[in-house]
């Protein structure tokens, strides 16, 4: 229930990252290709999500 609260604050490109990531077990590099973006893009950008679930879980 938390985890779908807490997805609920992302944008919609930002959960197509997560569910890649986290429960389609996709490399950066895979959705890097997926997405159309760099896999450095993707590593930045699951950082940024990262935090800013992190900062959900604390508020």
């Amino acid at each position: 229930m938390l985890l779908s609260q807490l997805l609920d604050l992302l944008e919609d490109s930002e959960q197509e990252i997560i569910r890649l990531r986290y429960f389609e077990d996709m490399t950066q590099i895979q959705i890097a290709e997926r997405l159309g973006m760099t896999q450095v893009q993707v590593s930045r950008a699951e950082k940024r999500i990262l935090k800013k679930l992190r900062e959900g879980c604390d508020g």
